[in-house]
């Protein structure tokens, strides 16, 4: 998946937070077509310890989804609105596996520890990552490998401040805050140096396709994309849409001629999501079906269907869902989460062999929520 998630997740939980505010044990089923999908129950999840989150879900198998996040994360106010102090919470990482939830030992992470991002590259072949706090809060990234039986840590390359997670069954690839490594056999090979830009999200389809986003500089919001050919960093044209405040936050790659990228804009009356395509010669907004006012996470099955998950304004108890088929995007229509008023979908996966769609997210009373629709 595309992650570049550990300082953006920060922001992505502000804006979700924004966004409610603006809308407000069997197996799994046999495989459905991608016209049934979106009929989402609740998944029972197990005790956390208050306060608790979930950041991401990754699937492989229908026995072999994941969660990820952390639990008895707590803040002690400070004098002023919105200021305090963290106390870690302890990793969250559990399997649903035969219709139950399963728990992993996480070498060196037991406490102080969150994970932002799970990937997996096979059914045994998954990765998490995520900051691990010391004694005075200051967060080092921390990197393991699911081994059968318990996640083992992996050193991250020298030099690393940062590890965002790339995980396929492809190739594994790691983003750091300068350079894009690949993984070869129990080593790290390095792929390319960032390009200068202020990145917001980077996709790397293979070690010669790589995409890196953003924009000029921190002083200047001008939108820039820049892709990697195996030899060097070329500039890729980039229509910026109207709006003061545009970004990127995500993004795939579906051949060298076709990706599609999603992120925000100025909260205004419109209040539209960032929906842009590239076709082999620029980056062109496109105007996505109404009724959604943020986007969470653009995923691709094995089919090759692709998929937008997000909030619906116009039915904010809905998880907002749009499917690319026939040359355009379409609204999915989905099930109301029972008994909440709102809910922000922040993560997204397909489950391979079946096309089930899972997703989680916060909802406007009580902890996160775990979705399915098959």
């Amino acid at each position: 998946m595309n992650r570049w998630r550990t300082p953006f997740r920060a922001a992505g939980a502000a804006a979700a937070g924004a966004v409610l505010a603006t809308g407000l044990a069997a197996g799994l089923a046999v495989p459905a077509s991608a016209a049934a999908r979106g009929g989402f129950e609740p998944v029972p999840l197990p005790f956390f310890w208050p306060n608790n989150n979930l950041y991401d879900v990754a699937a492989a198998s229908p026995d072999s989804v994941w969660i990820a996040g952390n639990q008895g994360e707590l803040v002690i106010p400070g004098p002023i609105p919105g200021t305090g102090t963290l106390i870690p919470g302890n990793p969250v990482v559990r399997r649903w596996q035969a219709g139950r939830w399963v728990e992993y030992d996480l070498q060196g992470l037991r406490n102080r520890g969150t994970i932002m991002d799970v990937d997996a590259a096979g059914p045994e072949d998954v990765w998490i990552t995520g900051p691990k706090y010391g004694a005075d809060n200051a967060t080092t990234p921390y990197l393991a490998r699911f081994t059968g039986s318990a996640f083992a840590q992996v050193a991250l390359p020298p030099g690393a401040g940062r590890a965002d997670l790339q995980a396929r069954a492809s190739g594994v690839w790691l983003v750091t805050g300068t350079d894009v490594h690949r993984r070869t056999g129990d080593t790290w090979t390095h792929v390319a140096a960032l390009p200068g830009i202020e990145v917001e999200t980077v996709h790397v389809r293979a070690d010669d396709d790589v995409w890196a986003l953003g924009t000029a500089a921190q002083d200047d919001p001008a939108l820039v994309a820049r892709h990697w050919d195996g030899r060097e960093w070329r500039d890729a044209p980039v229509n910026r849409p109207s709006g003061n405040a545009v970004g990127f936050t995500g993004m795939v790659a579906v051949s060298p001629a076709e990706a599609w990228a999603i992120g925000y804009t100025d909260p205004g009356p419109s209040n539209v999501p960032l929906l842009m395509r590239w076709d082999g010669t620029a980056w062109t907004s496109v105007a996505p079906p109404a009724g959604l006012n943020g986007f969470s996470e653009i995923v691709q099955g094995e089919d090759g269907t692709l998929w937008i998950v997000g909030h619906a304004v116009d039915a904010p108890a809905e998880p907002g869902l749009l499917r690319y088929a026939g040359g355009a995007w379409e609204r999915v229509p989905t099930t109301a989460v029972p008994n909440r008023s709102s809910v922000n979908p922040t993560a997204l996966a397909v489950v391979p062999g079946t096309g089930a769609l899972w997703t989680l997210g916060t909802v406007n009373i009580g902890g996160p929520v775990v979705l399915r629709d098959g």
